[in-house]
């Protein structure tokens, strides 16, 4: 079997001419969490991300991606991406009129910029080796553990904010592989399952983002449970958020960063310009005044047209319009400001229930504050009105009914 561990610097300066900060190399073994990850699914975690169910043997052994017939693949390249360019000034992440967004999604969607990357890579590779098959490239959407194989490919450790650290660059980077069926490491090279070795850092005793994260998502160290994460419901879910963590979110209507901006790796970090172009922040997307979207001339948390025209090309655009406008909804009544009332009434009215629940929840928390009368009237009027169950029941719970 021919070893090609000699292209290891040319694939690592070609991925470097490409845009990444980080390329490793490891064999293709069983991976190191395979086990956690089989008892975190079976524990329910996952919730509505039920894609982290399929294909868990893949998972468990990225050999097993390689199609019939093809070679099998023996190494796999790790890549990191890092997206860091400015931590958010206090005066206006701590601002409650403005909704902040998670900062890997200030620039363009990352999967649509790494994904030809790989490509690209990937046909490097094929040029040098002469090998016709395609190697599989993923962005973390396809059944591959990236932190394991980043920290198997010595660029990174997994912290206990579950997050992949590199020690000069701290966790703020998106992470690719490359499954090629080149051997590019020797044989004696260590297992996947080896113990990560003292180069690659550890997180020590601190446990700040343990105790920094304000909906108690930690079941332990190196252990989430995404059913109380900010991220997950901003994000992810499709549901009701859980009235009991609403007052946790805060003003964060796109993700969570905070378990990243306390972490000591992080907090040493210089401003930087990230090396893809695409990733750079769109200063509207940081933390957009929340009452913005609701305005007459360009209201896209009310209309999917506007909405679309906001966030093309962003990852904001995954939980859709009104998932977003739920979002905006449980920020607003964290605000629980009067001056928040209209775009709450406007929002009350959406043709969509999920935002319609979440309005109600809004309006309840300026009324308790303020005793509003526009928000105690817009709230009887909808229920008189409402149709949908659950936003009745959102309604008379805000009216204290």
């Amino acid at each position: 079997m021919a070893n090609w561990a000699h292209l290891q610097p040319a694939i690592t300066q070609e991925a470097r001419r490409l845009g990444f900060d980080y390329c490793g190399f490891a064999p293709v073994r069983e991976a190191a969490h395979a086990d956690f990850f089989a008892g975190w699914l079976a524990a329910g975690r996952a919730g509505e991300m039920t894609y982290l169910e399929r294909n868990q043997e893949k998972r468990r052994d990225p050999a097993r991606l390689a199609e019939h017939g093809a070679p099998p693949f023996r190494t796999v390249i790790a890549l990191g991406v890092n997206y860091h360019q400015f931590d958010l000034p206090p005066a206006v992440r701590d601002d409650p009129s403005r909704g902040v967004i998670a900062a890997y999604a200030w620039g363009d969607d990352y999967h649509d910029m790494i994904r030809p990357l790989l490509y690209e890579l990937d046909a490097f590779i094929r040029h040098h080796t002469g090998r016709t098959t395609l190697g599989k490239c993923l962005v973390d959407t396809g059944p591959v553990l990236e932190r394991d194989w980043a920290t198997a490919a010595g660029f990174a450790f997994i912290g206990k904010n579950c997050c992949s650290i590199n020690l000069d660059d701290g966790s703020w980077h998106f992470l690719a592989t490359i499954l090629i069926p080149e051997l590019l490491v020797a044989d004696a090279m260590p297992s996947a399952r080896t113990p990560v070795p003292r180069r690659h850092g550890t997180c020590g005793r601190c446990v700040r983002c343990l105790a920094a994260c304000p909906t108690d998502a930690f079941v332990g160290p190196y252990d989430l449970d995404p059913l109380r994460c900010i991220s997950y419901w901003t994000i992810e879910a499709r549901e009701v958020i859980p009235r009991f963590l609403r007052p946790a979110f805060g003003n964060r209507i796109f993700g969570c960063d905070i378990c990243q901006e306390v972490c000591p790796y992080n907090r040493r970090l210089r401003n930087r310009t990230p090396l893809m172009d695409a990733l750079r922040a769109h200063q509207e997307r940081v933390a957009p005044p929340l009452l913005q979207g609701f305005e007459p001339t360009f209201p896209y948390w009310l209309e999917e047209a506007a909405f679309s025209e906001r966030f093309h090309g962003s990852p904001v655009k995954r939980p859709k319009r009104h998932g977003m406008l739920r979002n905006v909804c449980v920020a607003l009544g964290n605000w629980a400001e009067p001056v928040a009332t209209p775009a709450l009434i406007q929002a009350l009215h959406d043709p969509h229930p999920l935002p319609r629940a979440h309005a109600a929840w809004g309006l309840g928390q300026v009324l308790a504050q303020h005793h509003d009368s526009r928000a105690g009237s817009a709230l009887q009027r909808a229920l008189e009105s409402e149709e949908d169950g659950r936003v009745a029941e959102e309604v008379r719970l805000a009216l204290g009914s």
